[in-house]
């Protein structure tokens, strides 16, 4: 089964692209499957629950299987009633669901274990360090269903009359897929992957990846908006945190890897670009662990500064000179339980309450007429191309092979012929 994982070209459908096969070459003594999807205005996940659930159950029990592990766990928001009926109507034995609150970023590996397990991941280790493995939805559906990845399940959201989760090829580029919705901004903005996590996309000519989870439609002067375009580069980030940062520390009071021992301190990542020289920066090592979520920049600084961004320079600058944190053994902050950040405070936040929150499971039909398939799609090492320019190849087909110890398959996700092959992507034109 783990062969057939690697042929099809499985890898972390919830963003971060790790390839699968590589990731279940471990043997934890529990599965967790991430069903928090704690982005807001997303529903990929669990539209795949409600329309595909015998599909991601069977992929989950493969999981179990290759792994050897004794016990799955289902971490899902316990709002979504309907869905847990639906999970544990069949599931038993050493499968079971795990309710859990709706806050964010519930759907981080580190915090969603310590939520269904109690268990706190070391800083600068990985789950299997406390005998867990997580795997996304839609990573187990594709498991579940054995097929090459060629299509990907996204939300559009945001300023859209009717949001939707809907199925597309990979290759399609972002422009396709918003024609076919009606959009309710004359000037707006697309942020592909999630308001907190994702990606500013200022060229719609972008394709979508096996690693797409959303498209986020924003009026162009949305708060969300103006805090993406404050901090575009790092000197930005640099710049402002010198003229504005006064040190509050709520940054770091409310950071979730903190909440959990981790050695996350924004608040230093912050005082660190106010009092360093680049001949000699300042660095915190523990600021490594950080995972990126957003909080302390989108919802905690009460000055609207980039304390992640902070972050994300220090965690350069400390793999650059390969530092680690030599801490101490750690524990879960006495205040853990009180400073969570509920989803819907977050929503109230980042101004989106007046989008509709929902994403029904739409049937769109989408048969572009030229794909492009990006060969580094996935953490890791680009596939190599397989195919020659002008090669018939149908859906399915295998047109870029995994290269190197961390690589993933690649497939052709239309019938046609190689129109292209760059050093990024091979392009398909239908036939």
């Amino acid at each position: 089964m783990i062969n057939e994982i690697e042929n099809n070209g499985v890898i972390g459908a919830g963003g971060a692209g790790f390839p699968t096969h590589v990731k279940l070459n471990s043997r934890p003594d529990t599965v967790i499957m991430n069903a928090a999807e704690c982005e807001p205005l997303l529903h990929k996940d669990m539209e795949l629950i409600l329309n595909y659930s015998d599909e991601i159950l069977s992929g989950f029990k493969s999981v179990m299987e290759i792994t050897g592990a004794r016990e799955g766990i289902i971490g899902i928001k316990e709002k979504h009633h309907h869905e847990i009926e639906i999970l544990n109507s069949k599931v038993s034995g050493n499968i079971r669901v795990m309710p859990i609150e709706d806050v964010y970023p519930a759907g981080d590996e580190v915090t969603l274990i310590y939520m269904t397990t109690k268990r706190i991941v070391p800083p600068g280790s990985i789950p299997i360090s406390v005998g867990c493995v997580v795997q996304n939805v839609e990573t187990l559906f594709n498991i579940g269903v054995n097929k090459p990845v060629v299509e990907k399940f996204i939300s559009v959201a945001g300023a859209v009359e009717n949001p939707a989760t809907i199925k597309v090829p990979v290759g399609i580029t972002f422009a396709e897929v918003l024609s076919q919705f009606k959009i309710t901004e004359s000037n707006y903005v697309v942020r592909s992957g999630g308001l907190m996590m994702g990606t500013l996309e200022n060229d719609l000519s972008q394709v979508v990846s096996k690693r797409t989870g959303a498209l986020i439609v924003l009026p162009s002067n949305h708060y969300c908006v103006t805090m993406y375009n404050r901090f575009l580069t790092e000197h930005d980030t640099d710049r402002i945190a010198k003229a504005g940062c006064d040190q509050c520390s709520y940054c770091t009071e409310f950071c979730p890897r903190y909440l959990l021992g981790q050695p996350v301190r924004p608040e230093t990542a912050m005082r660190n670009r106010i009092f360093t020289r680049e001949d000699q920066p300042m660095i915190f090592a523990g600021n490594f662990s950080c995972c990126e979520c957003n909080l302390c920049t989108m919802y905690s600084c009460p000055e609207g500064l980039d304390p992640k961004g902070a972050t994300v320079i220090e965690k350069r600058l400390a793999r650059q000179q390969n530092l680690k944190w030599n801490g101490e053994a750690i524990s879960a902050h006495p205040m853990y339980e009180y400073r969570k950040v509920p989803t819907e405070k977050l929503k109230q936040r980042l101004d989106v309450l007046k989008f509709k929150d929902k994403g029904p499971l739409t049937n769109f039909s989408f048969n572009p007429g030229t794909v492009s398939v990006p060969l580094d799609q996935h953490l890791g090492s680009p596939a190599k191309p397989v195919v020659s320019v002008g090669q018939t190849v149908k859906k399915y087909d295998l047109i870029g092979k995994a290269e190197g110890n961390v690589s993933s398959n690649v497939h052709a996700s239309i019938n046609g012929v190689v129109k292209n092959i760059s050093k990024s992507e091979i392009t398909l034109v239908r036939n």
